[in-house]
C-alpha cells in the first residue's frame, strides 16, 4: 500500500514538476521582445535592417599621421609646391601629428527603378586639444537609378589615375574635388559609360587677378568681385573599363561674371560698363593600364589636365591669399580702354593651366608595395599690358612652375590595416615674380626673395578601415 502510495504521489509530483516547468518557459518567452531575423543582403558587406527592404553598411576608419617638412614649407601646407617660400620665413612646427577619423553609412533598396541609395560621409581632423576636429561633410548624396544628386566627386575627375599618397600630400596635377551636383550615367555595354553633371559653380570661389601697365585697373578704392552666377557648371566624362585598366576622357564648362565696384556702390556696378563674363574650359585625360607581367597588382596611371578660365580643375597651385586673392584665379581684369576710363573695366585675358602625372606601382609582396611618381604644372597669367588697342597683347606673362616628386611605401601587414611612409619633394618657380620682387601665396617681397626654391618632407601614417 506505502509503496503505491509513493509511486502515485512520485508521479504527481513530476507531472506537477513539468506543468509548472513548461509554464515557467512559456512566462519567460511571453515577457521578451519578438526578435525578427537578421539576413545578408546580395552585396557583400551589407546586412538587411531587420522590418525593412534596406541593405545598410556602415564604414570608415582611425587613423594617426606624422609629417615633417623643412622651413621653406610654408605654414602648415607641406604638400603644396605654391606654398615652397625662402627658407626661414615660416613660424608653424615642422613636426607636425594628428588624428582623423572618417565614418559612412551606406543604405541601398532594390525597386522597379533600380537600386535606390542613400550615402553619407563625415570626417574629423584634431592635432593639438583635448577635444576637437569637428565633423566635415565629405559625401551626402541620393542614387535613383541612373541618376545622382548631392554632394560627392565631380564629373571631371578620374580618381583611379590619382596619387597613391598619405593623407596630407595632394601631387601638383591632380585633384579632389567634390561638388554638389545633379548627374545621369548611362553605360553601354562593352566597359563605355557616358556621365553628364550640372555642378555648383562656385567651388573655390573663383576670382579675377588685375592687370598692370597701360591698362591697369581697378583704380583708386575699386575692387572686383563675382557678379551673380547664372548658370552652373556643365560636367561630363566618357569612360571605358576592361581587363586591361580603364581610360577617361572629362570636359568641363564653367561661366565666369565679375563686376567692378566701389566700397560705397557696392552690388551696384560703378558709371559704365562695369561688367564682364567669359567662359572657362577645362579638360582631363586618365589612364590606368595592368601590367601583370611586372607583378600581380601593378598598374601604371598617367594623367593630364588643361583648363583656359577655369583655374579650379586644376587644384593647389597659386590659391588662398597672397598674389591671386582668395580661392583660385581664372582671369585677369583691365581697362577696356584706356582713353575713356569711364567706360569701365573688363575681362582682358584668361588665366590658363596644364598639368601631367604619372606613377607606376608595384607590389613585392602580396601586403607591401611601392609607388614611385611625380607630377608637374604651369599657371600662365597676363601680367603686364601696354597695348592699348589690343588689350589681349601682353608685354609681359606671369609663367609659374610646380613640380613634385614622391615616393610612397605601404605595408599591410593584415587585411585593412596599413602603414605607409612617403618621401616627397617639391619645387616652385615663378618665372615673373610679382612687382616689388614679391613671390608665392604668402606675397613674400624684398630683394632677398628668390622666384625658385624647393623642400623636402615625409609622413608617416598608420590607418585601420573597417
Amino acid at each position: 500500500m506505502n509503496k503505491m502510495r509513493n509511486i502515485f504521489l512520485g508521479t504527481a509530483a513530476a507531472f506537477l514538476a513539468a506543468t509548472t516547468g513548461a509554464q515557467a518557459a512559456d512566462m519567460m518567452m511571453d515577457v521578451k521582445a519578438p526578435r525578427e531575423p537578421v539576413y545578408r543582403c546580395d552585396i557583400t558587406g551589407f546586412i538587411e535592417l531587420p522590418g525593412t527592404d534596406i541593405c545598410f553598411k556602415v564604414g570608415g576608419f582611425a587613423r594617426l599621421v606624422v609629417i615633417a617638412g623643412e622651413d621653406q614649407w610654408y605654414g602648415d601646407e607641406f604638400y603644396r609646391p605654391d606654398y615652397i617660400v625662402p627658407d626661414g620665413h615660416t613660424l608653424v612646427d615642422r613636426f607636425q601629428m594628428y588624428g582623423q577619423g572618417r565614418v559612412n553609412f551606406d543604405a541601398r533598396t532594390s525597386t522597379e527603378y533600380g537600386t535606390v541609395r542613400a550615402f553619407i560621409e563625415l570626417q574629423a581632423t584634431d592635432n593639438d586639444t583635448r577635444t576637437g576636429g569637428a565633423a566635415n561633410l565629405r559625401h551626402a548624396f541620393v542614387q535613383f537609378g541612373n541618376w545622382t544628386f548631392g554632394k560627392t566627386w565631380s564629373t571631371f575627375l578620374h580618381l583611379d589615375s590619382s596619387a597613391s599618397t598619405t593623407d596630407p600630400y595632394v601631387i601638383i596635377g591632380d585633384n579632389f574635388m567634390r561638388r554638389n551636383q545633379i548627374r545621369y550615367t548611362q553605360s553601354f555595354g562593352n566597359g563605355f559609360s557616358l556621365s553628364v553633371a550640372i555642378e555648383d559653380q562656385n567651388y573655390t570661389a573663383p576670382t579675377s587677378d588685375y592687370a598692370g601697365g597701360a591698362l591697369f585697373t581697378p583704380g583708386g578704392t575699386n575692387f572686383v568681385v563675382n557678379d551673380r552666377q547664372e548658370a552652373p557648371d556643365v560636367v561630363a566624362n566618357i569612360r571605358v573599363d576592361g581587363d586591361w585598366g580603364n581610360a577617361q576622357l572629362s570636359g568641363a564648362l564653367h561661366n565666369n561674371r565679375f563686376r567692378e565696384v566701389s566700397p560705397a556702390g557696392a552690388p551696384a556696378p560703378l558709371q559704365g560698363n562695369q561688367t564682364d563674363s567669359e567662359i572657362g574650359w577645362a579638360a582631363l585625360f586618365g589612364l590606368v593600364l595592368n601590367t601583370p607581367s611586372v607583378g600581380e597588382g601593378d598598374y601604371f596611371a598617367f594623367k593630364a589636365i588643361y583648363t583656359d578660365g577655369a583655374h579650379q580643375y586644376f587644384q593647389d597651385s597659386l590659391g588662398g591669399a597672397g598674389p591671386f586673392g582668395a580661392g583660385v584665379t581664372n582671369v585677369v581684369w583691365g581697362l577696356c580702354n584706356v582713353t575713356a576710363p569711364a567706360q569701365g573695366g573688363c575681362i582682358v585675358d584668361t588665366v590658363t593651366t596644364w598639368s601631367l602625372l604619372a606613377q607606376f606601382t608595384h607590389n613585392w609582396t602580396p601586403t607591401f608595395n611601392s609607388t614611385l611618381g611625380g607630377g608637374y604644372g604651369n599657371v600662365t597669367a597676363g601680367d603686364v599690358i601696354t597695348n592699348l588697342n589690343v588689350p589681349g597683347t601682353f608685354a609681359s606673362e606671369s609663367s609659374n612652375d610646380f613640380w613634385q616628386v614622391y615616393l610612397d611605401l605601404a605595408w599591410t601587414p593584415v587585411p585593412r590595416t596599413t602603414f605607409a611612409v612617403d618621401l616627397v619633394y617639391g619645387n616652385a618657380d615663378y618665372g615673373l615674380p610679382q612687382a616689388g620682387g614679391c613671390i608665392g601665396p604668402v606675397a613674400l617681397c624684398g630683394s632677398a626673395v628668390d622666384s625658385s626654391d624647393g623642400a623636402f618632407s615625409a609622413a608617416f601614417q598608420v590607418t585601420r578601415s573597417f
